[in-house]
């Protein structure tokens, strides 16, 4: 069936879980496997609201932008139960940084061989049985990159698309989806994305001020077809919504 970005009705579904006395979930109830990605500028402030996030929505795949982390920070020190952690941190200063949460009981295999020196880029492919292997892909592009970035980016898409196989690209790209005029690099986003078919997910502001509303936390995908709903969730772990 096709895309169909929704804005989930939690506070209705919030309601009846109460009255169940269950643990309320800001996701919509719907089945498959459930993808996320959240900008959470500094996972060891945040970990201990994620893990309370993480047991009360299922959330299968979650990708994390801006994690802060460097090597004195062990994966036990942000380990979540249920799920394992694939990171990767920025080498030179300690910001930015990504990782996976994965849960421990889905097949996956890291792909190294995707990661760019010139992005800050995480790829794991998924097995599940009865279907074919899709790649997720996690991208955080700082908002000072040099509008050069996209050529290594290009570079990535282009591998992806030549093994023929489903993929999502989750992240902050910092690319404005919502402004009212594109600048160079979200034009640059988009003709390349226009370029390999992908079609971006996400309809509302992902990052809201007292000044500007922004969509920059975005989801791309070459099998659109496969997706039964997607959106935003606004939650306090962040100033960005989880997407």
């Amino acid at each position: 069936m096709p895309v169909r970005p929704i804005k989930s009705n939690t506070r209705e579904s919030s309601i009846l879980n109460q009255s169940r006395g269950e643990i309320p979930s800001l996701l919509p109830s719907r089945g498959g496997l459930k993808l996320a990605s959240l900008n959470i500028n500094k996972l060891t402030t945040h970990i201990d609201e994620l893990r309370v996030f993480l047991t009360q929505n299922k959330i299968d795949i979650l990708s994390i932008n801006e994690t802060k982390l460097n090597e004195t920070i062990t994966d036990n020190e942000v380990n979540i139960p249920g799920y394992d952690i694939i990171r990767r941190d920025r080498m030179a200063n300690g910001g930015g940084g990504v990782c996976f949460y994965l849960k421990n009981t889905i097949n996956y295999t890291i792909r190294n061989d995707l990661n760019v020196d010139a992005l800050e880029n995480l790829c794991v492919e998924i097995q599940l049985s009865k279907s074919k292997p899709f790649v997720v892909v996690t991208w955080y592009r700082p908002p000072d990159s040099p509008i050069c970035v996209f050529s290594p980016f290009e570079v990535l898409i282009g591998k992806l698309d030549s093994e023929n196989i489903e993929y999502y690209l989750m992240g902050d790209l910092n690319c404005d989806m919502i402004a009212t005029r594109y600048n160079n690099n979200t034009c640059k986003l988009i003709n390349i994305t226009d370029v390999y078919g992908l079609q971006q997910l996400i309809t509302e502001p992902t990052r809201i001020t007292q000044t500007s509303s922004t969509l920059i936390d975005l989801i791309f995908t070459n099998c659109p077809d496969k997706v039964l709903c997607s959106g935003v969730c606004h939650i306090s772990i962040s100033d960005h919504c989880m997407v």
